[in-house]
């Protein structure tokens, strides 16, 4: 078996144990390369898998972090088809499946092949602007947001699905997230809780100022279109908390779900609703 790992460079613990594992996985015949960072990192730059061809040169992925690095994994390995199974190394979160203590067991199994793959939605945005076309293109795990500088006043946004206009709406910003991310930003905003096996795109507003503001849950085979009306003010799109790009009065950002998907690896540890309960009951959502 051929293993990709990327590590949390942040966090001590990920680092110490990424270490481990190249001394320890080859004896289990399994082969370890690292992402380019940890590589360079480790200043073992012929263990990089670099950033071409992956599915040829890997079968899995393990991801020692925590939810955000899984994000960050997603992205960078979107179209790929490699299965992730995230290693969590900080507090309990939503898309990591296993404790680092529990790490060798999980080889254990993954070696016998008593996992499954869980394929996840991911979604797409385009920037269009007026004077040169489309102005960039992302992909997300999580979600899409627009929202305002910290100094800037209200925006306006017209919210279309497909074709159909469902509003105008003064706010802070909106959100349009995955199932995946229906548990991240947008439910903070007030979104609904969507079970991340679904295919949907769920639009929430930040903090609109209009009576009867509500979420809109709609399936993934519609486009949802946001045109911003911002003169003079600061307006930021950010994929997944992580990427960033300046948005301009009239700019128009359409999000749609994505041909690519993320595939995460199940050990059946973690229940969504179990994960849910506890993150709820602890007050960590």
């Amino acid at each position: 078996m051929k293993l990709g790992l990327i590590v949390h460079l942040g966090k001590d613990i990920a680092v110490s144990a990424a270490k481990n594992l190249l001394t320890d996985l080859p004896g289990r015949g399994i082969e370890v390369f690292l992402d380019p960072e940890t590589a360079e990192h480790f200043n073992f730059p012929e263990a990089s898998f670099g950033e071409k061809e992956l599915k040829r040169k890997l079968d899995m992925v393990v991801v020692l972090g925590g939810d955000g690095a899984l994000l960050n994994a997603a992205r960078s390995l979107a179209g790929t088809g490699l299965p992730i199974l995230g290693v969590n190394v900080g507090h309990l979160g939503f898309l990591t499946e296993v404790e680092l203590e529990g790490l060798n067991n999980a080889f254990d199994r993954i070696l016998s092949g008593d996992y499954e793959v869980e394929e996840r939605m991911m979604i797409r945005a385009e920037v269009r602007r007026r004077s040169t076309g489309i102005a960039g293109e992302f992909i997300g795990f999580n979600d899409v947001v627009i929202t305002k500088g910290a100094f800037a006043r209200m925006i306006r946004l017209d919210a279309y699905v497909n074709s159909s206009l469902i509003g105008t709406y003064p706010a802070d910003g909106a959100i349009v997230a995955s199932p995946t991310g229906s548990t991240g930003y947008s439910l903070s905003a007030g979104g609904p809780i969507v079970d991340p096996s679904m295919s949907t795109l769920i639009l929430t507003f930040i903090c609109p100022h209009i009576l009867g503001a509500r979420s809109f849950v709609v399936s993934s085979e519609d486009d949802i279109r946001i045109v911003l009306s911002a003169q003079n003010e600061e307006v930021m799109l950010t994929i997944d908390g992580q990427v960033g790009f300046n948005l301009k009065h009239e700019d128009e950002v359409i999000v749609r779900s994505a041909a690519e998907k993320t595939y995460l690896i199940k050990l059946g540890y973690r229940d969504f609703y179990e994960v849910l309960k506890t993150r709820m009951a602890e007050g960590k959502m």
